[in-house]
């Protein structure tokens, strides 16, 4: 009797402790949805805050595309036309420098012509002047028959040699020294010329030509 007494103690005891144990243990607790409705004012602000934060940030990065897009555009155009003046320009200058060139070149040759025209007469007045001072050095001997102007016929025989030009009496005078000229005076004028050279029948002859 005491033994089934005791057992059914042990066994109320037992069924009482595990059922504290359930009773301990802790329930999970439900967190209800959040809806708008369910939302403070400040949460709904918070809200309207990042919507229209992330609207304007979607536009400005579409902006910004177009603005690059469009700068892209607008280089691209600006190095066109650079490099189409840059090209004028040079051949511009390229025809600019040859024109330059060609007249500079132009204008040399007619300096250099110009000069040599002027050095050409020069030289020609001075080579003239001293033939002619040569010459008259030269008629000094001839002046006793011919005259101091060639006025006279010499010996009274010869023909008067003033008024005859330059190339006359070089060929006279040459055909007296290689006597293929002559009449009365043809002897005595072979000796007087004889000894002349060509530079000396020039001489004289611009000399007399000048009567």
């Amino acid at each position: 009797m005491k033994k089934i007494l005791l057992s059914s103690v042990v066994a109320v005891m037992i069924f009482t402790g595990c059922g504290e144990e359930k009773t301990n243990e802790p329930k999970a607790e439900v967190t209800p949805a959040v809806t708008t409705e369910n939302k403070t004012a400040e949460e709904k602000f918070v809200d309207q805050v990042k919507q229209s934060t992330s609207e304007v940030a979607s536009k400005i990065s579409e902006e910004s595309k177009k603005v690059v897009d469009a700068s892209k555009d607008a280089v691209e155009s600006v190095k066109d036309k650079v490099a189409k003046t840059t090209e004028d320009v040079v051949e511009k200058t390229q025809e600019v420098t040859k024109e330059v060139v060609d007249s500079a070149s132009e204008t040399k040759d007619k300096i250099e012509e110009s000069i040599n025209t002027i050095v050409a007469a020069k030289t020609n007045t001075n080579d003239s002047t001293n033939l002619l001072e040569k010459g008259k050095g030269i008629y000094l001997k001839c002046a006793g028959c011919h005259g101091s102007s060639a006025e006279k016929p010499a010996l009274g025989k010869s023909q008067v040699i003033k008024g005859w030009d330059k190339d006359k009496i070089v060929s006279s005078l040459n055909g007296y020294k290689n006597g293929t000229y002559g009449g009365v005076m043809k002897g005595v004028m072979k000796s007087q010329v004889a000894n002349m050279t060509q530079e000396d029948i020039e001489a004289v002859s611009e000399y007399i030509a000048t009567f």
